[in-house]
């Protein structure tokens, strides 16, 4: 498979960013991009009563519902950041012939999902790959095992922005 350019890479990022961001602003939510290191999350959330949602949005192309996140992901304990007030946006720009599909699923749900994928066993990287598709590591082969997405439920999660919390401003 040849390697991807970091350019598109960057093309790929900036489209699911501003896509969540599009999609937010549509449904009336007051959104702010963060650019740079920061705080480390693309997108926050907010509403007039001072709620706010911390978003990281993560963005696929290659290969549909699957994306490649930090190991940070597998603890979310470790933020500082209350863990119900974060969620991790995943677009899938792979798929073909309709619009790309976002799933927001909250940072819990995401640690679920690659706990199951690796059997509590997680490789020795910087990264790994939230495949809803997929099924556990060992028992990919296994009759009636669930996919990661059957087991965190994930179309449950799609477009599913009123899990944060706030209020939008238009209703």
């Amino acid at each position: 498979m040849p390697k991807v350019s970091n350019e598109k890479k960057n093309l790929h990022r900036l489209a699911g960013e501003f896509l969540v961001a599009s999609r937010l602003t549509q449904r009336g939510y007051m959104i702010t991009l963060q650019w740079g290191n920061t705080i480390s999350y693309d997108i926050l959330a907010f509403d007039k009563k001072g709620n706010v949602a911390f978003l990281e949005v993560k963005s696929a192309a290659a290969h549909a519902r699957r994306w490649v996140l930090q190991k940070k992901y597998a603890n979310p304990k470790s933020d500082s950041i209350p863990l119900k007030k974060r969620f991790i946006c995943c677009v899938d720009l792979a798929v073909r012939q309709e619009e790309p599909h976002v799933y927001v699923f909250p940072a819990s749900v995401v640690a679920k999902g690659l706990d199951y994928y690796f059997n509590g066993r997680f490789p020795n990287s910087d990264s790994y790959h939230l495949s809803l598709d997929f099924r556990p590591q060992g028992r990919t082969k296994i009759p009636g095992v669930q996919t990661v997405g059957e087991r965190i439920d994930a179309d449950f999660y799609l477009e599913k922005y009123d899990a944060f919390g706030i209020d939008p401003i238009l209703h």
